[in-house]
């Protein structure tokens, strides 16, 4: 019997799942729901949010049987987000081949919604790696040594991936070394 002070590891509840067990699905998502939603917060536009985190556990679900535990858990998680998050610009590029900017504007500003989509689109073009380490280090809040316990390397290397990643960032978004974005958009 579990000690119900203590949580249930993620890979006991992928078990029960994979056994049938629908209480222990639901704890993975509500363990889950949290991070799945504010990872596709920082990776979508918001009217997509809510749609795309239900297909998130929707795929978990059907795959479930396929997860073997070579990986954590949470990394096949992030992969089944990273499938879904292509999903999702896929479609919105086969049904609008052009996005008109002015749709955006209120009373003729912005309010940040192009900053943002440049932002979400630089940070979709990075490597899975560097998406991981920004994600967890901005969308989670989470402390260089938690970011290395999550991906299991040490911190050093932690703290090293996390700067080559906010570079690589930097680089997709046309910004010059000193944060300031050039005219090569």
């Amino acid at each position: 019997m579990d000690d119900p002070r203590e949580p249930v590891p993620d890979q006991v509840l992928v078990e029960r799942v994979q056994r049938g067990d629908r209480d222990a699905f639901e704890a993975l998502c509500e363990r889950y729901l949290p991070i799945v939603y504010n990872r596709l917060r920082a990776l979508l536009p918001p009217e997509a949010v809510e749609d795309v985190t239900q297909e998130v556990f929707v795929a978990v679900l059907r795959g479930i049987q396929r997860y073997r535990g070579r990986s954590l858990f949470r990394t096949w998680l992030s992969g089944v987000i990273r499938h879904k998050v292509a999903d999702y610009y896929r479609r919105r590029h086969r049904h609008s081949r052009e996005i008109a900017l002015e749709e955006g504007f209120q009373g003729g500003r912005a309010d940040g919604w192009e900053e943002q989509a440049h932002v979400r689109m630089a940070l979709y073009r990075l490597p899975a790696r560097y998406q991981e380490v920004l994600l967890l280090r901005f969308v989670e809040g989470r402390s260089f040594s938690e970011i290395a316990e999550i991906l299991d390397i040490s911190l050093e290397a932690a703290k090293s991936r996390y700067r080559r990643a906010v570079r690589a960032l930097a680089r997709e978004m046309g910004c010059d070394r000193s944060g300031k974005r050039g005219d090569s958009r």
